[in-house]
């Protein structure tokens, strides 16, 4: 079966009103007897004590002064480095909000419910299906990740105006998992940005037949993620989560330890909020569009 062992979007569990037929086998079974399962690995008390503990014990941040730095060499570098990260992460963020806020003014609101996202999932999986090819046309060297100067080759092409910093600066944003590439769920999530910020030609050079079909995807990813960020400010927190879950609900209340699971799933850096970047990519792999590595983890019976 495809994708064995991964389980299903959490979003599928959380609200009452999607009819049982819709949902996976293992979650019918676990709906009518009101266990929800979250991870082979998830243990909420476990959690909620690591919780307490720092909060009793809370981690001091020690102050470097400048003069200290003086003949520390490589270690400035290294501590500079992170910083230099972050400025470019904030820059790019800042840019994105701008875009969020302008759409926000001049869209209609697309979804009035959790459960609307939810069930346009498999929209969203058969919208990108096509986005592997492209991936695959980029991707020069066919090692399974963009680097550097196949990103400028990329945007060249899809007819974007940025510096090497700027392109330099766009591959570190979306190298979310780290890995020193960017693989094809983040390229979708590249592709999306450059959608908001630099409009429907970026989808038009990609695939002047597909064109429409990507617009659309792009739209309702961006339209769910201002859904839950009701402050407007590009900064998805968990409350914003939690009522988002319950406010269309008349009956019992989502329990917070599974609100607060789909929250961590999103929070890639564990800062508390998230961003369009983290939300897209969680989105991306809830809607099932699988990279090489799970293909190669599929099992056929």
């Amino acid at each position: 079966m495809a994708g064995a062992g991964r389980l299903p979007c959490p979003l599928l569990f959380l609200e009452h009103q999607i009819p049982p037929h819709l949902l996976p086998p293992r979650s019918m079974e676990m709906a009518a007897t009101k266990r929800i399962p979250l991870s082979p690995s998830y243990n909420i008390s476990k959690t909620l004590n690591s919780i307490c503990k720092q909060r009793r014990n809370p981690v001091s941040t020690p102050q470097l002064h400048p003069c200290r730095f003086a003949g520390m060499g490589g270690a400035a570098s290294r501590f500079a480095a992170p910083m230099k990260q972050r400025r470019v992460e904030r820059d790019l963020d800042n840019k994105v909000v701008e875009a969020l806020r302008e759409r926000a003014r001049t869209r209609k609101k697309t979804f009035k419910s959790v459960n609307s996202i939810t069930m346009r999932l498999p929209r969203f999986k058969d919208g990108l299906r096509d986005m592997r090819d492209v991936f695959d046309h980029y991707d020069g060297d066919s090692n399974g990740s963009i680097d550097n100067e196949e990103l400028r080759r990329c945007l060249r092409q899809l007819q974007v105006q940025m510096s090497e910093k700027e392109v330099d600066d766009v591959h570190r944003y979306c190298d979310i998992d780290n890995r020193e590439g960017i693989q094809f769920q983040e390229f979708v999530v590249l592709l999306c940005l450059m959608y908001l910020l630099f409009g429907p030609n970026v989808t038009r050079q990609v695939s002047e037949f597909e064109s429409a079909k990507l617009n659309y995807v792009f739209d309702e990813l961006i339209d769910a993620f201002l859904f839950f960020n009701k402050e407007g400010d590009g900064k998805m927190r968990r409350k914003d989560v939690t009522q988002r879950m319950n406010e269309a609900s008349h009956q019992e209340r989502t329990p917070s330890h599974i609100t607060t699971q789909l929250f961590k799933e999103m929070d890639l850096d564990r800062n508390g909020k998230v961003n369009l970047k983290e939300f897209l990519f969680a989105m991306i792999r809830w809607a099932g569009l699988e990279t090489d590595e799970d293909d190669s983890n599929d099992t056929s019976p």
